[in-house]
């Protein structure tokens, strides 16, 4: 979701998502992330949003790929943080509530929160630039 708000926000294709529970038994890299999810809630609220996100492919966070950032955002969670991401000065660390249970309004404060966190990033780098 903040790839797209970000990627909206700033009219590129800057932004790229990548997770760190990726590649686990039950999160294979490569799957669309709309088989995540039990209601079409979340969907329809990022869609209310100009956000198409249903055929979006999960992909894992590797170190190259850190490397090719010129910052990364995490919203990752303990115990799935790997030490390269816990000891890079190019990570910015959200506080983001990974709900069990997705309805609407659930979606609805997630995108509202993270949009925020968003354009607030956004303001920032413009203010260093």
């Amino acid at each position: 979701m903040a790839t797209a708000i970000y990627n909206k926000l700033t009219d590129t294709s800057d932004a790229f998502s990548a997770g760190t529970y990726v590649g686990a038994e039950d999160a294979p890299e490569g799957a669309l992330i709309k088989n995540f999810f039990s209601k079409d809630d979340f969907f329809q609220v990022m869609e209310d949003h100009n956000l198409q996100l249903r055929n979006n492919t999960m992909k894992k966070v590797s170190i190259e790929l850190l490397n090719e950032a010129d910052l990364a955002v995490s919203m990752a969670e303990e115990p799935f943080i790997p030490d390269f991401i816990r000891n890079s000065k190019k990570v910015i660390w959200w506080n983001i509530n990974n709900p069990t249970f997705v309805d609407r309004t659930v979606a609805e404060e997630t995108y509202k929160q993270i949009h925020k966190l968003t354009r607030d990033l956004i303001a920032s780098l413009n203010q260093v630039a």
